[in-house]
């Protein structure tokens, strides 16, 4: 097993999108090239300062079919994104003191990276997705609904306050290696027709090496003064995820459409250093949204041991909620939406050498937007963050934040 992880881990998405491009010469159509992304800016006050971040996406697919119906394909991924820190969380932002995966292949004090490659086959079988790319427990993750592409409760890309520790997606592979595999969409038929599941394995997970884990607050130190989140590696991680849609017809012209999402990650712990804190690591996540015309409600839970030996606690649990209303997406639309979310991380029990770490989290939000034109937005938000924690990492914080946002898709 460990040789089949070498091999699986040391593929190069260059080298699948290679095959890809040569199988694409006897192909029956000619390659195809499209490009999307999409970018976003935020400046606001926060507690009487000034704020600004600004995140980018930009991918590139190459595809083509055969005859036979198959279609084989490429895509390369960058991304630019201050805020995302070098390494994925094991529990939340602040609060997990083990690594997940990567974000992305760059110079450590760089925003800029490459976040995704890996090559595709779609046909009747369904997907495979082999090279570096997020797991299918992102891929299928829901959560609670906005209006916003970077300033939210949950799963944000921005956080002006610097003090948000909600994370309800199920991302702890980040962009890792990894193989993943989806059955064709409405495979069950019938009254599961709007049944999307699939699975992903990560060989391994990088090490955390030069204090990457977490920001400086959110490192711990042993008694011997060792960090004990830079003996953390993890390997054979695996993840399954199902989705199902279904519009449920509440008259003539009239439907009310649910969405439910569930998750399940684990991964082998395989510390450097044996120490007793640490345990394989295990998360379940859960999200459901209902959608009425233009207004949405939904929410998530997430609950994890963030790789730690925490017997008679989780170690992060955290949930969001909120309600979304759009008068539509065309120009000259309107967005309105409040969202709340709640986190408690715990990273040990009682212990003789140190009090009990915590951070627990609440956030709320409001905001509006303004559709300008097509895939262009402008809106604003009012966002409040409380932060409990052990005086011996800083006490309790709080922020108050009013941003703007305009963002564009394309």
């Amino acid at each position: 097993m460990t040789e089949l992880r070498t091999k699986l881990s040391g593929i190069s998405a260059a080298a699948f999108m290679a095959a890809s491009v040569a199988g694409a010469a006897f192909a029956a159509d000619p390659v195809e090239i499209e490009i999307e992304g999409e970018a976003s800016f935020a400046a606001g006050v926060t507690d009487g300062d000034a704020a600004a971040d600004g995140n980018a996406e930009i991918a590139i697919k190459g595809s083509t079919f055969f005859n036979s119906g198959l279609e084989l394909g490429a895509v390369l991924e960058a991304r630019l994104d201050a805020d995302q820190p070098a390494q994925m969380f094991a529990g939340g932002r602040y609060s997990g003191l083990q690594i997940g995966g990567p974000r992305g292949i760059a110079p450590l004090d760089s925003d800029a990276y490459l976040q995704s490659a890996y090559a595709y086959a779609r046909g009747a079988f369904g997907q495979v997705i082999i090279g570096r790319d997020h797991g299918i427990a992102r891929t299928l993750a829901v959560t609670s609904p906005t209006i916003f592409r970077s300033v939210n409760v949950n799963d944000w890309q921005t956080d002006l306050s610097g003090l948000n520790d909600v994370h309800t997606v199920n991302d702890f592979t980040g962009y890792s290696n990894k193989f993943t595999y989806m059955p064709p969409a409405n495979f069950l038929g019938g009254a599961f027709g709007g049944l999307q599941v699939g699975v992903s394995y990560s060989p391994k997970l990088r090490n955390c090496g030069d204090r990457l884990c977490a920001p400086e607050d959110g490192l711990i130190l042993a008694p011997n003064g060792a960090l004990l989140n830079e003996a953390s590696t993890w390997e054979d991680a695996i993840e399954a995820a199902l989705y199902y849609q279904k519009p449920i017809k509440l008259g003539d012209n009239d439907q009310l459409l649910l969405g439910v999402g569930a998750s399940y990650v684990t991964a082998d712990e395989a510390a450097r250093i044996a120490l007793p804190i640490y345990d394989d690591y295990e998360a379940y996540s859960v999200g459901l949204n209902l959608a009425y015309r233009g207004v949405t409600i939904g929410g998530s839970l997430k609950t994890t041991n963030a790789g730690l030996n925490t017997p008679d606690e989780d170690g992060y649990l955290a949930f969001d909620a909120g309600i979304t209303f759009k008068t539509g997406e065309d120009e000259g639309d309107w967005g309105f939406m409040l969202g709340y979310g709640q986190s408690e991380a715990n990273a040990f029990g009682p212990n003789p050498l140190d009090p009990t770490l915590f951070r627990d989290t609440q956030t709320a939000q409001a905001g509006v937007t303004y559709v300008i034109g097509r895939g262009i937005t402008i809106g604003a938000a009012a966002q409040y963050v409380e932060s409990e924690k052990p005086l011996s990492v800083g006490g309790p914080e709080e922020a108050t934040t009013v941003v703007i946002e305009s963002s564009i898709k394309f």
